[in-house]
Parts: C-alpha cells; sequence; structure tokens
C-alpha cells in the first residue's frame, strides 16, 4: 500500500473513532431522566441526551437493555449520580467497555459538592439495603439541582472548553429560573412546615427537608424489607400518637398497604415521582408534581379533620 493511502486510512481511523467534537451533535449518556433533564439544559438544544433509566422506574433495580448498551458505546459523554444508588452502573460501563467512562476521564459524577445525608454509622445487612456513603436520592431538593447543574457545566467546560462560555450560561439560566420556582414552591409548602409524614422508602430526605418537613416513620422496617404486620401495627400507633396524617407512596410501590394504613389512620396518601421524562417536562416538572401531590394531601387531610 503507498504511503499516502496508509497516512489517510490512519487519519480516517482517528476520526471514527475520537469523541465527537465541539462542531458536531454532542451525544450524552446519561444514567436517570433528572440527571438527563439537567444535562439538556446545560448542553443545549443541539445535544442528543439519552437516559438509560425510564421516568416511574425504581433506580435500584435498573436492567440496562442491548440499546442502553449501544447508545452508551456511542456518547462522547456519560453523566451518572455517583455514590451506591445506581447499582447497575458497574456492569454496564463493562458491557460498554468504554475505558475513557470507566477511568472517568469522559465521565461526569453528578453527586460531587453535595452535601450527603444519612450516612451510615455502620455498615452491616442486618440494617437492610443501606447506602454507604449517605443517602443518594440528593437530586429531589431543587437546591441540590443547582450544584449538579454546576458540575455538569464544570465537566462538559473541561472536555470541551471553546464551549465553556455557553455551557456556564446555560447553566446560569436554568439556575434562575430554579430559583423562581422555588420561591413559588416554598410560598405552597409553607403553611405546613413542621409536619411529619409517613414514607415507604427513605426516598425523600432532601425534599422533605428543604420545606421544612420530616418523616416519622417508613412502610418498610428496614432499608428494601417489605412491611411486617408488626412494623404495620407500630406505625398506626405511631401515626395516631403524633397526629401524622399523610403517607407518601412512589409510583412503583404496591398500593395494597399505603391503602391500608390510611384506612386505619385516616391519613391521605400522597403519589410522588422521583423522576419525570424529557416528554412529561423533566426536572422542573417533577418538583412540581411532588409540591403539587403534597400540598393536595396536606389541605385534604385539614378538612378531613375539620
Amino acid at each position: 500500500m503507498k504511503p499516502g493511502k496508509i497516512i489517510l486510512g490512519f487519519a480516517l481511523l482517528l476520526i471514527l473513532a475520537h469523541p465527537a467534537t465541539a462542531s458536531e451533535r454532542l451525544r450524552i449518556a446519561a444514567t436517570t431522566p433528572s440527571i438527563a433533564s439537567l444535562a439538556a439544559e446545560v448542553a443545549g438544544r443541539e445535544a442528543d441526551v439519552y437516559s438509560v433509566a425510564a421516568a416511574n422506574r425504581n433506580l435500584h433495580f435498573i436492567t440496562p437493555t442491548p440499546k442502553d448498551v449501544l447508545k452508551v458505546k456511542k456518547a462522547d459523554v456519560f453523566i451518572h449520580g455517583g455514590l451506591d444508588l445506581e447499582v447497575w452502573r458497574g456492569p454496564l460501563l463493562d458491557a460498554v467497555g468504554r475505558q475513557d467512562f470507566i477511568s472517568g476521564s469522559r465521565a461526569i459524577d453528578v453527586s460531587r459538592n453535595i452535601a450527603l445525608v444519612d450516612k451510615p454509622e455502620e455498615v452491616s445487612r442486618a440494617h437492610g439495603d443501606i447506602h454507604l456513603h449517605g443517602n443518594p436520592h440528593y437530586w429531589t431538593d431543587p437546591a441540590n439541582a443547582k450544584v449538579m447543574t454546576d458540575t455538569i457545566a464544570e465537566g462538559l467546560s473541561a472536555l470541551y472548553p471553546e464551549k465553556s462560555d455557553e455551557f456556564r450560561r446555560n447553566a446560569e439560566v436554568y439556575k434562575t429560573r430554579l430559583d423562581a420556582k422555588m420561591t413559588e414552591w416554598q410560598s405552597r409548602m409553607a403553611p405546613f412546615r413542621g409536619r411529619a409524614v409517613v414514607a415507604y422508602h427513605d426516598s425523600w430526605p432532601y425534599f422533605l427537608g428543604r420545606f421544612g418537613l420530616s418523616s416519622a416513620g417508613f412502610l418498610e422496617p428496614k432499608p428494601g424489607i417489605p412491611p411486617t404486620p408488626r412494623h404495620f401495627e407500630e406505625l398506626v400507633q405511631l401515626m395516631r400518637k403524633e397526629n401524622v396524617r399523610v403517607i407518601i407512596r412512589e409510583t412503583y410501590h404496591e398500593k395494597k398497604t399505603p391503602e391500608k394504613l390510611a384506612g386505619e389512620t385516616g391519613a391521605v396518601i400522597a403519589v410522588l415521582q422521583q423522576d419525570r421524562s424529557f416528554e412529561e417536562g423533566g426536572y422542573e416538572a417533577s418538583v412540581e408534581r411532588n409540591v403539587a401531590a403534597l400540598e393536595a394531601a396536606f389541605q385534604l387531610a385539614e378538612k378531613a379533620s375539620a
């Protein structure tokens, strides 16, 4: 083969193997719909953003498909939640085989700079499915979403410095929009500050804390452990004693036990959702839905007890 053809072939190979440049359409693979939504805000309209997990799913139990593997393999950047929520992330990246994602050189961990809560003092299976680094459901707090937005802008800017100004500008615009919504959400939840709820799973400490609420207990006696008759009766007594009038159930949890608990205590069920798809409005729509659901539940509980 002539030297010119060898050089041409080598150059073509480099082009095919190299991630997209800033002049091409940026391809981002994210692990969850919320992360994908924030990434799309920062990257702008010209980016293709894909979420491995679908909305309304328990993020502890996602099984990536061959389509997911292919989408991640073709991506220029991989953005994930870090910590140990996405236990399927490691096997997914093993299947993808992208060393730059595994090493982190083209991956962005949005848990960086997040103040985590519920860090375990003792690591033991006797405590159920505990999280080693702290509660990983941090994105449910809109203030943490702003931190995640900055982390994504910082990561994309490091990979594509020529577009850094655009990424950072997009991030600031989005955070300003979130601030406006946060003022509205805080105002709507203000009448219920100090109230306690019972949740099915410990998914909401960041969200509840942001709005001055707390968890009195959980339907799961331990994280990941199904409700038991004994624990159920203890919850009934707790809710009656402390006048807890709202129960949180997530969209993928079974309905029978929360409905029975509501029936025995006169409480109202609020069905919350950790993620919404792009088609449903993304991150902001997810928070709005949850604020509206809790607001309605508290109001209904007040009318019922009047």
